[in-house]
């Protein structure tokens, strides 16, 4: 709905580079940043991959995301853009009415020789050019049929690690829907087979977890075993950037 809309405000060409700019902000706002809004940074740059920079994301998801109040992190956000690390766009829906996802952008980190003036103008013209060359590319090179073949290979793959479980075709086709919502913005970011053995590896812990406990909604334990593991993919790519 937004896609062209965050590729006009893409910040950054690269994950790299976005998670570059996460480490230079909490390093010099460290004294100014409490625990919540950091973490509310790091679930804000998950969301931000598919166009490096812009999150879309509703104040209750991510308080579901960090486990905290929903006014906590509203204070969070509110922290974050008054030390010009993020910048807030309120969405409202133009069908039904009444706001949507909010859309945040992270801003990159200011050079120290940079004026207050001079910086936002720079940055914003980089991602206009940037964004524009991507799609074009992508279009340029990749080919329906090998998409969908990979795509075929991806779900071979992951019906495999489901039926040697289970033989249920209607559950393995909605849990394979669940691992393509959480994995569609991460294209790119990270390696495909990196994601695809997450997912299968989510697979195997949520069935086997059925032997210890009883799970009454399958796809639902998935999906929370799924996000888990990503967020973990997340933090250690992201403490590896630090510890560099």
């Amino acid at each position: 709905m937004y896609t062209k809309e965050s590729a006009k405000m893409a910040s950054f060409c690269s994950v790299d580079e976005l998670n570059d700019a996460i480490r230079t902000h909490i390093y010099r706002n460290k004294s100014a940043l409490t625990p919540a809004a950091i973490e509310v940074l790091k679930v804000l740059s998950r969301h931000a991959c598919k166009t490096p920079g812009v999150a879309y994301l509703k104040l209750q998801s991510i308080a579901d995301l960090i486990g905290r109040h929903r006014t906590t992190v509203i204070r969070a956000i509110k922290r974050l853009v008054a030390c010009g690390i993020i910048r807030k766009e309120t969405k409202f829906r133009p069908v039904s009415g009444g706001n949507g996802a909010n859309m945040y952008v992270i801003l990159p980190a200011d050079n120290d020789d940079a004026t207050p003036q001079m910086q936002p103008r720079s940055t914003s013209d980089k991602p206009t050019e940037t964004t524009a060359a991507v799609p074009k590319s992508a279009s340029e090179t990749v080919i329906p049929k090998s998409v969908n073949k990979l795509l075929r290979n991806t779900y071979s793959a992951f019906k495999a690690a489901a039926e040697s479980f289970v033989s249920d075709r209607k559950l393995t086709n909605k849990l394979y829907g669940i691992y393509l919502a959480h994995t569609s913005y991460l294209k790119g970011a990270y390696d495909s087979e990196t994601l695809e053995e997450i997912g299968r590896e989510a697979v195997r812990y949520t069935f086997v977890a059925t032997k210890r406990k009883h799970i009454r909604n399958l796809a639902g334990y998935y999906n929370g075993v799924l996000d888990r593991m990503l967020d973990r993919l997340y933090e250690t790519r992201f403490d590896e950037l630090t510890r560099s």
